[in-house]
């Protein structure tokens, strides 16, 4: 299909307290786009509130997971689909779903605050006892006692922990000082040193030791005053913590394992409520009636009505609803394509999603796309490696479908490179047949193949601007049509023919060819605002006031207006046409590229080379076109993709659509089952 899927506007009426069924119906179906209404709910400050707790609660199911889940993420692991395991929860209804998942988390989360508290205050133990062991430790190995020092009246030892950062600034502010300092690495970062002086300097070195950010050391009073002793308690109290801790990182991790499915489900349920919520909160309620307005495909209105009435029998209505058509300004785009058209979708949505009165460009880019590149990328060896390479690969992977898209568009591309390189007559980089077509790279192929590509660029552009006069014409808005997109192709194609023909011969145009290209210019210029000056004297004459013929912005639909914007037009043009040149351009680098990679190939293994030689050429060769096919593939792809949305789109595509998403939870992790009514998995 050109365009979005068709859509109905519909209305669904029932008894407040059946909401909630009619959206599980609504979810079963899984085509209604629910659309906010202005509503009279009474209850907004309420969804507010519980919208703000489940978005907490998946805030907090999201930090838990991470802190628990230790997942390996590995490269390989989009070839690897994940087998979900669902949780059975049974509740009375969604409400209390909510309450008991909310309560569930919190409890957990308590849980878990309550171990990691533990965990870093054993991890802050261990920390000062491992700091104690080090610093006994030293004055163990020199033999420091602390307890026979205390004899000393005129003496005063004092240990400390000093930054080696600041060590030499503190011996240089102590050099006059009858200070006498022995040191020893303590860590990376500390030394510990002993230092010995006259107690009438005791303050004044204290003073120096604070100020270069020493710690002063003292036996705690909870341990042996002797040294031996006392490091002997310390480890063994430092053995004890460090077993706690482990033990209490064994069950943090063993929490994880046990908790790694409901962590899952939490976060599901959660985010279904959430989509619960937000319906709820866009469905207008007034006195004991709720209506649920929104989009359905045409086609399955009917299968609407026959889901929603089998919930809930005769206690509902639907309605199509035209008013709510002409409220809305923008319905939204549902895309429908085939199978083998589908992967460009990745495409079209990198620039936008299609308006729902526009035509969808995806089924055009499904041709074009792979046919710029080909042209560009022309080479039957390299089309080959992308279309083997882009089918398995694409088929391998499992789960991530926009990555498996790509993979796709890749081996299309693939072939149209290898069709390119049957026309050009190239086989990684070497001529080894003769072309079908003709050669780019020799016997005067480049100007050919230049004028060749800017013969594709002026189709596309055209192209370009009869969709968008297709799309005009869908809109019913034939001024535009007529008067915009008309004289454009008038006026483009006529250029072309006055260059192709005539060249730059300015005095040959001024004798009458350049009224070919000008008389649509002037027609473009001029043709709409004398139209709807026409249009609009009529109507005040028959009094009537229509603005049908009016363009999307009238603005540029004066006189002025559609002057400079015929005068913009003309520049975009012509750079758009030269643009294309970069097909050729592309091509060439290619070649060149290769042509370089053979060159060295040759000069390390030339004629009569021994075995290692012919090796290392063979390296060079395969090494090179794997760089070449590489590096140029994903210039050609940008530059593809540069040439669709810059020079083509801009003539008729907005991509500023709404996107069509029906109300739709997915249950995954989780078996839901309610007391009251049949479940949903």
């Amino acid at each position: 299909m050109l365009r979005p899927q068709r859509m109905t506007t519909a209305s669904i009426i029932c008894i407040k307290k059946d909401v909630e069924v009619v959206l599980e119906a609504l979810n079963a179906f899984g085509e209604f786009h629910i659309e906010p209404t202005a509503t009279e709910n009474t209850d907004i400050g309420e969804y507010d509130q519980n919208i703000q707790r489940v978005e907490q609660r998946l805030v907090d199911i999201n930090e838990l997971n991470d802190q628990l889940v230790k997942e390996k993420t590995s490269p390989l692991s989009i070839f690897r689909l994940k087998q979900p395991k669902a949780v059975q929860v049974t509740v009375d209804n969604w409400h209390s779903l909510l309450e008991e998942t909310d309560q569930s988390v919190l409890m957990f989360k308590e849980e878990m605050g309550d171990l990691d508290t533990s965990i870093a205050d054993l991890q802050k133990k261990r920390k000062e006892l491992s700091h104690l062991r080090d610093m006994l430790s030293c004055m163990h190995d020199l033999n420091v006692d602390t307890t026979s020092s205390g004899q000393f009246k005129r003496i005063h030892i004092e240990i400390a922990s000093l930054p080696i950062k600041t060590y030499e600034t503190f011996e240089a502010a102590t050099a006059e000082l009858p200070l006498e300092v022995h040191r020893c690495r303590l860590n990376q970062e500390d030394y510990w040193v002993c230092l010995a002086m006259p107690s009438k300097h005791k303050e004044e070195v204290q003073k120096f030791l604070h100020t270069y950010h020493a710690e002063i050391f003292s036996i705690p009073p909870d341990l042996p005053q002797d040294t031996q002793s006392a490091l002997r308690e310390v480890k063994s109290r430092l053995k004890e913590n460090t077993e706690k801790e482990k033990g209490l990182s064994i069950t943090l991790h063993r929490l994880g394992e046990e908790n790694r499915h409901n962590l899952d489900s939490w976060r599901e349920t959660a985010q279904n409520v959430l989509t619960l919520l937000y319906a709820e909160k866009q469905i207008l309620q007034s006195g004991r009636l709720a209506t649920i307005n929104g989009y359905v495909p045409q086609n399955r209105f009917r299968e609407l009505e026959s889901a929603v009435h089998n919930r809930l029998n005769e206690k509902v209505i639907v309605l199509p609803d035209e008013q709510l058509k002409t409220q809305t300004t923008e319905l939204p785009s549902k895309i429908m394509h085939s199978r083998w058209i589908k992967p460009f979708e990745e495409i079209t949505r990198l620039y936008g999603v299609p308006k729902y009165d526009e035509i969808d460009p995806t089924p055009f880019i499904a041709i074009t796309f792979p046919i710029l590149f080909g042209l560009m990328f022309g080479d039957v060896g390299h089309g080959l490696v992308l279309l083997v390479g882009g089918a398995v690969v694409g088929s391998l992977i499992k789960g991530n479908q926009g990555i498996k898209n790509v993979c796709w568009v890749m081996a299309t591309c693939g072939v149209a490179a290898i069709v390119a390189g049957i026309l050009f007559g190239e086989f990684f980089g070497q001529p080894l047949f003769k072309p079908l077509w003709f050669s780019p790279f020799r016997d005067g192929g480049v100007f050919q193949f230049l004028i060749f590509s800017l013969v594709v660029g002026i189709v596309q552009i055209v192209s370009g601007i009869v969709i968008e006069m297709a799309n005009y014409a869908v809109k019913h808005n034939w001024a535009d049509a007529l008067l915009t997109s008309g004289p454009k192709i008038a006026f483009y194609l006529g250029g072309v023919y006055l260059i192709a023909v005539y060249q730059l011969d300015f005095a040959t145009w001024l004798s009458g060819p350049i009224l070919i290209p000008l008389i649509p210019f002037i027609v473009m210029v001029v043709g709409k605002p004398l139209f709807l000056r026409t249009t609009k004297l009529k109507e005040h004459q028959l009094g009537t006031h229509h603005a049908q013929h009016a363009g999307e912005h009238p603005e540029q639909d004066t006189l002025a207006g559609r002057f400079f914007e015929g005068g913009d037009f003309l520049t975009r043009l012509l750079s758009n046409t030269i643009s294309y040149s970069r097909i050729l351009a592309l091509l060439m680098a290619h070649w060149a590229l290769l042509l370089v990679v053979y060159t060295v190939a040759g000069l390390i293994a030339p004629s009569g080379a021994g075995p290692l030689a012919l090796v290392l050429a063979g390296v060079v060769i395969v090494f090179g076109n794997v760089f070449v096919l590489a590096l140029e593939g994903l210039i050609v792809f940008i530059h593809t993709l540069r040439l669709h949305f810059y020079e083509w789109f801009s003539k008729f595509y907005a991509g500023t659509g709404t996107e069509f998403k029906p109300y739709k939870q997915n249950f995954v992790y989780t078996k839901l089952t309610f007391k009251d009514r049949e479940g949903l998995s």
